[in-house]
């Protein structure tokens, strides 16, 4: 908060028991800034000239006053922005947003081509996936041995085409059929071994709380306290996501999408469908593939070789 005074002219001759007020002249500006809110600007203005007024004592306090320039608001400081990323683990914080721009301005300057949905486009997208994720499995189950690496990186590839796809069903911006594009999820994500529902309703509180502590499903960071006092949190995160990710993201994957209990009611039933179309693919489907195209078929093609 700060305050100015200007044009301040104030004279009291004091007696026992009363105050007379000569020449009172005030014009006084109260300015509070605070971050967040906007600027709230109090004024208030009397002027009394060559006028003796006497005012009880008792109704009075005395009131000690500062006038000190204007600040900005501490978020407004680059100093202090620079202070709060350290503090927070952050390479940096930006400026805030300007008061006047809303998120619905963000929205409507984009060009209107970007929400239309194309389903040709898209039925494309999925036969490029199909395509080349069975011509990876082909390449897996043929190709001699010196070959598979390029094999498994195609597949790879293809396979994260499904995901790509999976993912925007579930932003509902794939096809025009809402309840076609859940299907294509679905299908999408079985080569990954990944929930359909479950992953989408995490992923939308993801974009919903997106860098809010403990609400980012995909965004838990530690204290830079915690991490600096804790020789050994800090040594099994280095690990965690250092040598050992890969493992860190399977753990990942059964706690978020796995347990029913994370999930509202209303989501129940369609994260157990989900979950019964992962489970039946992993019983039947994918073992099936590795027993007709992959690892047994390599195995057997090496007897041959040798």
């Amino acid at each position: 908060m700060a305050c100015t005074s200007a044009n301040s002219l104030l004279q009291l001759k004091c007696s026992s028991h009363q105050k007379p007020i000569l020449n009172l002249r005030r014009n006084i500006s109260l300015h509070h800034h605070s971050p967040g809110n906007p600027s709230i600007l109090f004024r208030k203005e009397f002027t009394h000239q060559s006028q003796r007024q006497f005012i009880p004592t008792s109704k009075f306090r005395i009131i000690r006053a500062v006038a000190i320039p204007l600040e900005p608001a501490p978020v407004e400081s680059a100093e202090y922005r620079k202070e709060l990323a350290e503090r927070y683990g952050f390479n940096q914080i930006g400026e805030p947003l300007p008061e006047t721009v809303t998120l619905k301005d963000v929205i409507t300057s984009l060009p209107k081509k970007v929400f239309e949905i194309y389903d040709v486009k898209a039925w494309k997208t999925v036969l490029i996936s199909a395509t080349s994720y069975v011509l990876g499995l082909l390449m897996i189950s043929e190709a001699p041995w010196y070959l598979l690496p390029l094999a498994w990186a195609w597949t790879g590839t293809a396979v994260t085409g499904f995901f790509v796809i999976g993912h925007d069903c579930a932003h509902k911006s794939f096809l025009t059929n809402k309840l076609v594009e859940d299907i294509v999820g679905t299908l999408a994500f079985l080569p990954l071994i990944y929930p359909y529902e479950p992953w989408r309703f995490k992923y939308d509180k993801h974009h919903a709380k997106t860098d809010m502590l403990k609400e980012d499903t995909a965004w838990q960071p530690v204290w830079k306290d915690e991490f600096e006092s804790n020789p050994l949190l800090r040594k099994a995160i280095i690990n965690g996501y250092g040598p050992f990710r890969c493992w860190m993201s399977i753990a990942h994957w059964l706690v978020v999408h796995f347990d029913l209990t994370r999930f509202r009611p209303n989501e129940i039933n369609r994260a157990k469908i989900s979950l019964a179309c992962v489970f039946s693919f992993t019983a039947i489907g994918w073992p099936s593939i590795i027993y007709k195209t992959g690892i047994m078929r390599w195995s057997s093609q090496r007897q041959r070789v040798t």
